[in-house]
């Protein structure tokens, strides 16, 4: 009995052991299969992205930043102010809807946004950071599920998603 009970005890701490990892990238959390395909949306414009945006959804640990607006500058850059923080990061657009932000490595890709800029997806190629983005805080649920099975069909895995209440 003993050793049937040491035999067992050796191969569930082998299997546990054997367990994969939760994926990360730089120490972070990915949520995206990096194996699967991404791409910006070519329908980004910066002036339309202007204005106020509420996180609607979001992948845990992808950043600080929260409900915000962004006022295009000269050129392709923006300054990006987060609601009720008194600092403001600076952006630059990199490309078809891609841009980065002063002071951080990462790119980030708007994947989606609907016709009339109000509901977008945007993400990072390594898959640390993700959120569907909407000009208001409800409403507009056939956008929002958009948002998602973009972020679905870009390899995020949309089950990991926060929804804010």
């Amino acid at each position: 009995m003993k050793t049937r009970f040491a035999a067992l005890s050796a191969i569930l701490a082998l299997l546990v052991g054997c367990a994969a990892a939760p994926p990360t990238q730089g120490g972070r959390m990915t949520y995206r299969d990096d194996g699967a395909m991404i791409s910006s949306t070519l329908r980004f414009d910066l002036a339309q992205f202007a204005g106020d945006w509420i996180v609607r959804a979001y992948f845990p640990q992808g950043g600080t930043l929260q409900d915000f607006n962004l006022k295009p500058e000269a050129g392709a850059r923006f300054v990006l102010a987060e609601t009720g923080a008194p600092a403001t990061l600076v952006g630059q657009v990199t490309g078809p809807g891609r841009f980065k932000l002063d002071g951080r490595s990462r790119e980030y890709w708007v994947l989606w946004v609907d016709e009339g800029f109000r509901t977008a997806a945007i993400g990072t190629p390594d898959g640390t950071f993700g959120y569907i983005l909407d000009r208001k805080p409800s409403g507009g649920q056939d956008r929002y599920v958009a948002a998602r099975e973009i972020l679905d069909f870009n390899g995020y895995d949309v089950s990991k998603l926060v929804v804010r209440k």
